[in-house]
């Protein structure tokens, strides 16, 4: 069985590796950021991570004044392996990367993520890593290709194409969407499109309210088994996904 043991020493480890990689770029303008958030549902790229359920995260963020960040994303998740009693229920993402300017519109940015469990999924172990670069325009306009070269542990490469948008209506309300291609063929069978859009109210400084409309071109090839083995993450079930967010 997966010890829980295990996975706080793995994520420790994720953790002092890179902070001691930017414990040289410290400077007065360097920052920490963190939050915590409330959602009805852990959407992800078109399927659900917690099966339907509301779900707690958190984030610790570094961010160094050349453009180096590191840090660390912590959430719950739920898949359809419930009867597994070493079932993945925590995932923690720690991540770090490099934001620069390439002219006075533009800017690029690019990083590495791994995806770490506290257990199983789907019978399996299944912590990987994906990399990731991005094209900002403006602060408006974001184009993001992801590469996972062994998604879940799977012996298998996925890509994902993400397209987003934001334009601020008033100084504190902001309207965003985002279109996604998400190349996941090789284990869920299927490639499809993936889309979103809401309103991000910031009430204060430290509290934001987000309401969106979430969708994706799935289709449903498989039917849901408790007693499964088989990589199968839920599809979506909520078309609208709310969250609540506590910042500092």
């Amino acid at each position: 069985m997966y010890s829980q043991s295990l996975f706080i020493n793995r994520l420790r480890q994720a953790f002092w590796v890179q902070l001691c990689f930017l414990s040289g770029l410290t400077s007065a303008n360097a920052d920490w950021h963190g939050e915590v958030r409330f959602l009805n549902e852990y959407i992800y790229r078109g399927y659900s991570k917690s099966r339907g359920n509301p779900v707690v995260q958190g984030r610790l963020d570094y961010q160094g004044e050349a453009g180096w960040y590191a840090g660390a994303r912590l959430s719950q998740v739920s898949f359809d392996d419930k009867v597994n009693a070493d079932r993945a229920e925590l995932e923690a993402i720690p991540y770090a990367g490099w934001a620069f300017p390439l002219s006075a519109d533009w800017k690029a940015d690019l990083s590495v993520s791994g995806y770490i469990y506290n257990g199983k999924v789907f019978s399996q172990h299944a912590n990987y890593a994906e990399i990731y670069g991005s094209l900002n325009y403006k602060d408006f306009l974001t184009a993001r290709v992801a590469i996972a070269p062994d998604a879940y542990q799977l012996n298998e490469t996925v890509t994902d194409y993400e397209l987003s948008y934001r334009y601020d209506i008033l100084d504190n309300l902001q309207f965003s969407s985002g279109l996604g291609y998400y190349q996941a063929g090789p284990i869920l069978e299927q490639d499809f499109f993936y889309w979103n859009l809401g309103v991000s109210w910031f009430v204060t400084t430290y509290l934001s309210l987000d309401v969106r409309y979430v969708d994706a071109q799935l289709e449903e090839y498989h039917d849901l088994s408790p007693l499964q083995d088989e990589f199968y993450p839920r599809p979506q079930e909520n078309k609208y996904l709310v969250s609540l967010t506590l910042g500092f």
